[in-house]
């Protein structure tokens, strides 16, 4: 479960320690690590107005087809169709912050699927194959 950010950089450590056990390409680590921090940050920012703690549930499949399914009771949103586009043009001090990191798990080949269900988000990300 993540509540915190201390959760948050547990579960990175638990996810690098799982990975290291398995041979995977560099480009495939990579994304899963972003794919994690991308997602639980913007949870943990974004998803609740109320300053509380909430449990999100990660579960994390190395098997092929790789995969991670992410599940907070957040206000909706998925990530692949509510997004914004990052701004790519004009110098970067002056583009508004945010919508970088899934635009770099979109180019990494990375799909994201929302679906709503009993007031709780689930994203599953799947992850290309090496």
């Amino acid at each position: 479960m993540v509540t915190t950010a201390a959760d948050l950089k547990r579960v990175l450590e638990e996810a690098e320690a799982a990975l290291a056990a398995r041979p995977l390409s560099a480009r495939r680590r990579q994304a899963l690590r972003l794919a994690l921090d991308e997602l639980l940050s913007n949870i943990l920012r974004h998803a609740h107005a109320d300053g509380g703690a909430h449990p999100v549930a990660v579960r994390l499949d190395l098997d092929e087809p790789m995969q991670l399914e992410i599940e907070d009771d957040g206000k909706p949103f998925d990530p692949a169709r509510d997004a914004p586009p990052p701004v790519l043009s004009g110098p970067v001090e002056e583009r508004p912050v945010g919508g970088l990191g899934l635009h770099l798990l979109r180019s990494l080949g990375v799909t994201l699927a929302h679906r709503r269900e009993n007031g709780r988000n689930i994203v599953r990300v799947g992850f290309p194959p090496d």
